[in-house]
C-alpha cells in the first residue's frame, strides 16, 4: 500500500511539474459546483452574469455528468488530466465548497491566478471549519486548509457571516471578504412572473402549491431523522377546491445519491435530481427543514418555515452531532419534534403572526447584503481583477 501511495504522489508531482510550463490564459474562467455537480449554486449565477454582459472570456465548467450546462460554457470531466490543464491555465477559478478542487492541484497555483471561494450557505446555524476541526477527518482538514491558503477572495451575504469567515476559515491575510450578497439569491428578486415561468418549466400548474422538504445531512449519514410520512403530511396542509399540494424532497448534495430512500409519486416528488436548488425554493410556498442554511432563502422571500428536528438534542451536542449556535434557538419558526406536531403547525399556520415574528427576527439578527444584484457586483469585481 505504501508503494502505491508513493507512486500516486510521484505521478501527481510529475503532472504538476509538467503543467507548470503552460502559461495562464487571461480570459479563462474555471467553475466548480459541489465536486462536479451540474449547473447550479453561486457559480451558475456568476457565469450567467458573465454571459449577460457578453464578456470575452472562455468559461469552463468542471462536471461529472450533466446535460444542463449551457452550450456557451465548455464542459470538462472533473477527474481527468484535462481538468488539471484547465485549472492550471485559468486566470480565475471559482468554487463553492472546499472539496471541489483536487488538493493535488493547489500546490501548483500560480502567482497570477485568482481563486474566488463563493461558499454555499451564508446563514450559519451550525459550527463550521475551524470551530469544529477536532471532528474532521485528517484528510478533510488538510484539504480545507490548503483551499483556504489558496483563497484570494470569499463571498459573504450578511455581517454575521463575515465575522465567522474571518474567525473560522483559516483565511490568509491577503484574502478579501466581499460583502456583495449571495449570487444565487438574486433569483428571489425577479418577481411573480419569473416564478411562474419556472413553475411551468418544471411541469407544475400555476394552481399547484408546493411544500419543499430540504433537510441537511448528518455526519454519520443517518437517514432515520428523515422519518416523515409525506402523504399523510400532504393531507394535513390547508385544502381548498382549487388547490393541489405537492411535496418536493430535496436532499443535501452529500447524501443526494441516496434519494431513492423515499417513495415518490405524482404528489411526492424527487427534487434531488435538479441542479438548481434556488429555483425549487422560488416556486415553493413553504419549507420544512432542520438545521440547513436553506431557511435563510425563505427568510429573504418572507415565506413560512417549519423545523422538523426529532434529533435536536443529539445534533446540538458537539460530542454526538455538529453543534448549533445560540442564534439557532432565536429562529422565528415552530420547532416540531414528531409528525403530529409538524402536521399541527402546518394546518394551524397563521400568516399575520408569522410575519410579525419574522420582521422582529430580521431586525435583530439578520443584516443581509442581498438586493438582487450580487452577481453583478461579483462580475464587476472580477473585471477589476482581470484588468
Amino acid at each position: 500500500m505504501n508503494s502505491s501511495i508513493s507512486l500516486k504522489a510521484i505521478i501527481k508531482s510529475c503532472i504538476r511539474r509538467f503543467l507548470s510550463f503552460f502559461p495562464i490564459q487571461k480570459d479563462k474562467v474555471v467553475f466548480l459546483n459541489f465536486d462536479g455537480r451540474g449547473f447550479g449554486d453561486n457559480p451558475k449565477y456568476i457565469a450567467e452574469e458573465i454571459l449577460r454582459q457578453k464578456l470575452p472570456w472562455k468559461l469552463i465548467w468542471l462536471v461529472r455528468n450533466s446535460d444542463d450546462v449551457p452550450n456557451r460554457i465548455k464542459k470538462i470531466g472533473i477527474g481527468g488530466f484535462h481538468a488539471f490543464y484547465e485549472l492550471s491555465t485559468a486566470r480565475l477559478i471559482i468554487s463553492n465548497c472546499k472539496n471541489n478542487i483536487p488538493s493535488a492541484f493547489f500546490p501548483q497555483k500560480k502567482k497570477n491566478q485568482f481563486y474566488l471561494q463563493t461558499w454555499h450557505g451564508d446563514f450559519a446555524l451550525k459550527y463550521i471549519e475551524k470551530e469544529i476541526e477536532d471532528t474532521f477527518s485528517p484528510g478533510y482538514l488538510v484539504r480545507s486548509k490548503i483551499d483556504s491558503k489558496a483563497t484570494d477572495a470569499i463571498l459573504s451575504g450578511n455581517k454575521q457571516f463575515s465575522a465567522i469567515l474571518k474567525d473560522s476559515f483559516w483565511l490568509p491575510s491577503h484574502c478579501a471578504v466581499l460583502e456583495f450578497g449571495v449570487p444565487r439569491n438574486d433569483l428571489y428578486f425577479k418577481g411573480e412572473e419569473f416564478k411562474n415561468r419556472i413553475k411551468e418549466r418544471y411541469g407544475f400548474s400555476l394552481n399547484d402549491r408546493i411544500l419543499l422538504y430540504a433537510p441537511t445531512f448528518r455526519d454519520n449519514f443517518d437517514f432515520g431523522c428523515y422519518n416523515i410520512e409525506f402523504e399523510r403530511l400532504r393531507r394535513a396542509l390547508p385544502q381548498s377546491c382549487n388547490t393541489v399540494w405537492r411535496i418536493i424532497i430535496r436532499l443535501h448534495p452529500r447524501v443526494s445519491s441516496r434519494a431513492d430512500y423515499f417513495r415518490y409519486n405524482d404528489s411526492i416528488i424527487d427534487g434531488s435530481v435538479y441542479s438548481d436548488q434556488q429555483e425549487l425554493c422560488m416556486i415553493s410556498d413553504g419549507l420544512v427543514t432542520d438545521y440547513s442554511s436553506i431557511m435563510g432563502d425563505f427568510i429573504l422571500m418572507k415565506k413560512p418555515v417549519f423545523l422538523y428536528v426529532p434529533d435536536l438534542k443529539i445534533y446540538a451536542d458537539k460530542t454526538t452531532g455538529r453543534g448549533l449556535r445560540d442564534f439557532y434557538y432565536q429562529l422565528p419558526f415552530p420547532f416540531c419534534y414528531n409528525q403530529l406536531e409538524l402536521e399541527s403547525c402546518l394546518s394551524e399556520f397563521n400568516k399575520a403572526d408569522y410575519s410579525e415574528r419574522l420582521s422582529e427576527f430580521k431586525q435583530k439578527y439578520y443584516d443581509t447584503f442581498d438586493d438582487g444584484r450580487a452577481s453583478e457586483r461579483v462580475v464587476d469585481y472580477l473585471k477589476y481583477v482581470q484588468s
